[in-house]
């Protein structure tokens, strides 16, 4: 910004400085009412958003959609497994260059160190004050907040395997020996869901799946598709099939009794580069309407939205005490000798 003349400059220079601090302030105060409407203001002078996640796909393009019909803010939507994204994020946030606005990602253990550090904004809005989100249990920090979390489900393609499979058990089938596929452990939360298995099928139960020679998948949505195309018979670590069995796809799924599920929570990088419309998109997901676009098939972080499975209240907490780093190296260098050596 070029300044002609003292005066005017000093005028311009705090005028943009107004701009750039209110938000700030507002968030500072806790938004609502008139504080809240300023920034949904700022937000739409921003006009986009971008985020970054490791959610559905479908899903994340039904709530940037929806976001848009309601604020006419254009959503940019980065899709990716979270070992992709964590690198992301981390590079903006140490050049200082950012690109995400918004990340909701499952390394829990991750958004603390990093929240720990102060690298997030504090994200503020009405939904979060709303009693039924529960504030203080789903925000661990203060400043990452639980957004929804994915309910794991096995499926397996009736063309391939018309017996079915009823439980995890059921997979230790020799007739499946290659036509399974399993989720490659690179994240903590892949490395909970192995270790729930052994916990709740015995200590050999993924010793066993390994010498089956199981394809490997880097998340839940390759190996939907996967199972739905037929490069596979069975997926071990899936979405639920829905929208697939709507399209016609020859496929069935099932959430097991015993089931085991990863949270999902959002952060504000501080590099965010449109900090108001990031304000507003976080406080959207979190609302009845953004529930229902972005936690359709999985489990909801409030209460009775339609199309959800259930509520985040029902699904399996990771205990963080055995996912250290140290632990989780260990577990993946085991879990490369059983799967891939």
């Amino acid at each position: 910004m070029r300044f002609n003349g003292k005066k005017q400059g000093a005028a311009a220079f705090i005028a943009a400085l107004a701009v750039v601090l209110f938000p700030v302030a507002a968030w500072a105060q806790g938004a609502s009412g008139p504080a809240w409407n300023k920034i949904v203001d700022a937000a739409k002078k921003e006009g986009a958003v971008t985020i970054y996640s490791s959610q559905g796909l479908v899903l994340l393009n039904d709530l940037a959609d929806k976001f848009k019909q309601e604020y006419g803010i254009s959503v940019t939507v980065v899709r990716g497994v979270d070992s992709e994204l964590w690198p992301k994020v981390d590079a903006e946030l140490s050049t200082g260059r950012g690109i995400a606005d918004v990340a909701v990602l499952t390394d829990v253990l991750a958004m603390t160190d990093r929240s720990n550090k102060k690298m997030y904004i504090t994200p503020v809005g009405p939904a979060f004050d709303n009693p039924a989100y529960e504030r203080k249990s789903k925000m661990p920090t203060g400043n990452f907040f639980e957004t929804n979390a994915f309910v794991v489900a096995f499926g397996w393609n009736k063309d391939l395997f018309p017996a079915g499979i009823k439980d995890y058990p059921d997979m230790l089938n020799p007739a499946l020996s290659g036509k399974i596929g399993v989720p490659n452990p690179t994240v903590p939360a892949l490395v909970d869901f192995y270790m729930f298995l052994e916990s709740n099928f015995g200590a050999d139960f993924v010793v066993k799946l390994g010498a089956l020679k199981p394809r490997i998948y880097p998340g839940a949505l390759p190996l939907a598709q996967a199972v739905t195309s037929g490069e596979i018979a069975v997926a071990s670590y899936t979405t639920t099939l829905v929208d697939e069995q709507k399209k016609g796809a020859p496929v069935e799924w099932r959430v097991p009794a015993k089931s085991w599920g990863a949270r999902f929570y959002g952060q504000i990088p501080k590099t965010a580069p449109h900090p108001n419309a990031a304000q507003v998109l976080s406080n959207y997901i979190i609302t009845p309407a953004g529930q229902e676009a972005v936690a359709r098939t999985t489990a909801s972080t409030l209460p009775n939205i339609p199309g959800t499975l259930t509520t985040t209240a029902s699904v399996h907490r990771a205990d963080l005490s055995k996912l250290t780093p140290d632990n989780v190296k260990a577990y993946q260098e085991k879990w490369r000798k059983l799967f891939i050596q």
